[in-house]
Formats: C-alpha cells, sequence, structure tokens
C-alpha cells in the first residue's frame, strides 16, 4: 500500500479498531490452536494439515499488518468539512432522473467498504462522480449499464 492517507469516519476508524484487537487476541489464539493441532495431527484426516495451518497464521498476519497500516495513516472525519458540497462521509439523496425514484448513497472508504460497512466507496464511478457537488446538481455517471443522471436533492452527515 502506498503512503496514501486514509480518510475514515468515526465509526470506520472504531470497527477497524475492534477487528485488529480480535485478531491479535484471538484470532492468534485461534491460529496457534491450528498449529498445535496439526502438529499432533494423529492421521485421522480431519484435524488441519500443518500446511493449511501455516497458511492460516500468514493471512491473519497478512490482515493485522494490513489493518495496522490503515489505522496508522487514518484521518478521522469528525465533522464535515463543507457541508454544503459532497464529501467523504456525506450521506447523498439523489434523484434518479430515468428510474423516476429517490436513492441514498454513504460515501465511504473503500477500506470501510471492504470491512462490511454499507455504502459506496468512494473509487467507485458513483463516487467519484458525486464527491464536490452540491444540492440542486444534476450529474452524469458512466456505470457498468450504461450513463445514469441523478439530480442530487439532500446532503447531510451519514457518521
Amino acid at each position: 500500500m502506498s503512503e496514501e492517507r486514509v480518510v475514515l469516519t468515526r465509526e470506520g476508524y472504531e470497527s477497524l479498531k475492534r477487528e485488529l484487537e480480535e485478531l491479535l487476541t484471538e484470532g492468534s489464539a485461534e491460529v496457534n490452536e491450528l498449529l498445535v493441532d496439526a502438529n499432533d495431527d494423529t492421521g485421522s484426516g480431519e484435524e488441519p494439515t500443518f500446511f493449511d495451518a501455516v497458511v492460516a497464521k500468514e493471512r491473519l498476519n497478512e490482515r493485522i499488518a494490513y489493518l495496522k497500516t490503515v489505522l496508522a495513516r487514518a484521518e478521522i472525519i469528525e465533522e464535515d468539512e463543507d457541508p454544503t458540497r459532497v464529501t467523504t462521509g456525506n450521506r447523498v439523496t439523489v434523484w434518479d432522473m430515468a428510474e423516476k425514484e429517490e436513492l441514498v448513497f454513504d460515501l465511504l472508504s473503500t477500506h470501510e467498504i471492504a470491512h462490511g460497512r454499507r455504502g459506496v466507496s468512494l473509487d467507485s464511478p458513483v463516487g467519484k462522480a458525486l464527491v464536490g457537488h452540491q444540492v440542486g446538481d444534476v450529474v452524469e455517471i458512466t456505470v457498468p449499464d450504461g450513463v445514469v443522471r441523478y439530480q442530487i436533492r439532500k446532503i447531510e452527515q451519514a457518521y
């Protein structure tokens, strides 16, 4: 991962921090137990092999390192930097001009989306297109299914 800043909502930061704490305690204990079981393999074929345990440990260590890096580079959004424009951490209500329906998007960092928060990534076409716009703006966005047109109706904090 490059030296980019990682913008997180307070909720997203706390969620990633909890996951790291759980992995450092419970995750390590589970993997160590797998390693012990693999070393004590009685040959029944049901216990994990040593290779499986080593792979699980490597994955755990990679996730722990990733979370530490993200948290170390995190810039936590405490308040909306510009309440009149769409920014990270906003809940944006739009009107889909073709479908004639209202949609609501929480604009979050890719790290928060990957961790399971529901929302739209800032790196997605929709996220990129909405950022910087104001209420009343019509935004045309190229998506995999074609082009959509949204009119921004409301901007509020999602956190």
